[in-house]
């Protein structure tokens, strides 16, 4: 009988196979996916918030001063909404940036992200942004109008009223 072949060499575990010999100056293997992303981190469930219910929901309390700091930090924010042509298509936030890119050329650093319902929240670098980014009604987006307002904590999405007319 033939010895047989294992071509993996983590499953060959027969004893009289000499392992190789590190190279000196080879270089070390870069990390697969899989090690990238299960590179865990113990977090003790302790210090977690707890989760509490109220009504038919799970909440999570946010200390006060967390929370005001957390309001402090958005006073830099609009809130915006475009207005679209009929049968126009829908930006992707990327998009929207990248048409924005050229007419906020002059600001700082500032981003966008989508809340849904043709909402947008704005984020920029300095309240002097803000003020000159306010100072124009709306911003042609070609098709499309976008109209910034002021970011307000309870700003909810799904329960605005649409009051511009085309």
């Amino acid at each position: 009988m033939e010895p047989y072949c294992i071509p993996w060499s983590c499953v060959d575990l027969s004893p009289n196979k000499p392992k190789p010999e590190p190279e000196k100056n080879q270089p070390k293997p870069q990390k697969s996916f899989v090690q990238a992303v299960s590179n865990v981190c113990e977090i003790p469930l302790s210090q977690f918030p707890q989760a509490c219910v109220k009504g038919d929901r799970l909440a999570i309390p946010i200390p006060e001063k967390d929370y005001m700091a957390g309001v402090e930090a958005c006073k830099h924010n609009l809130h915006g909404r475009i207005i679209w042509p009929k049968g126009a298509t829908p930006l992707t936030v990327s998009d929207l940036k990248n048409k924005l890119s050229p007419l906020w050329k002059d600001l700082s650093k500032w981003g966008v992200s989508s809340l849904g319902k043709g909402y947008y929240e704005f984020v920029f670098s300095t309240l002097e942004d803000v003020r000159r980014v306010r100072s124009v009604a709306s911003w042609n987006l070609n098709p499309g109008l976008l109209k910034l307002f002021a970011w307000t904590k309870d700003f909810n999405p799904r329960v605005q009223q649409n009051v511009s007319a085309q």
